[in-house]
């Protein structure tokens, strides 16, 4: 129970506690229930417009802050000393108890990582860094999510490191890797 937001009791029912990278046209939706089920009035979907909103520690604050703007009896932070603050990771869900609303589901509806290479190569690129990425090679050219570049993959004998997966070795991961260079080239 938490006594510091406004008057009432209130209880947690969810929260945004997601390290999930997003891009533009991913949405997150979000899903308020009480006994009955889905309270379909409460509920909303927010859409990624930018590479900004789609960070990991900045969708979370921006969903948080679109619920206390936006959805009554509800609540999204952190709880502190001071009292409920926004924050960019780990904000919870609250719901004033009497309100009878008792869950918030977060979905994810990526659109992003479904969409073609013809899709991407209307806007430039072919890829969202990493998807794929055992596909690349010389003259590829992908979006870095972490920096907001595009990125070309060189000419052999250098593409090779271009397919190197980033999890393994973030070596030639582009613009962000301590041998980036060696692989890519920046673009835009």
């Amino acid at each position: 129970m938490h006594t510091s937001l406004a008057c009432g009791k209130w209880s947690t029912i969810g929260c945004l506690n997601h390290h999930t990278q997003l891009f533009i046209g991913d949405v997150v939706r979000v899903t308020f229930s009480d006994m009955q089920g889905a309270l379909v009035d409460l509920s909303f979907d927010y859409k990624i417009t930018s590479l900004e909103q789609g960070e990991p520690h900045a969708w979370p604050r921006l969903v948080a802050e679109y619920i206390n703007v936006h959805v009554p009896l509800v609540s999204a932070g952190r709880m502190t000393k001071q009292g409920l603050v926004v924050a960019y990771r780990d904000n919870k869900i609250f719901a004033l108890e009497s309100s009878g609303i008792n869950k918030a589901t977060v979905d994810f509806h990526c659109i992003a990582k479904c969409n073609s290479s013809m899709q991407f190569n209307q806007q430039g690129y072919d890829y969202v860094y990493p998807q794929c990425c055992e596909k690349y090679n010389a003259g590829t050219k992908v979006l870095q999510p972490k920096t907001g570049y595009i990125y070309q993959c060189k000419a052999w004998p250098f593409s090779q490191f271009c397919r190197t997966n980033n999890d393994k070795d973030p070596s030639f991961e582009p613009g962000v890797g301590i041998s980036w260079t060696m692989a890519w080239t920046q673009v835009y």
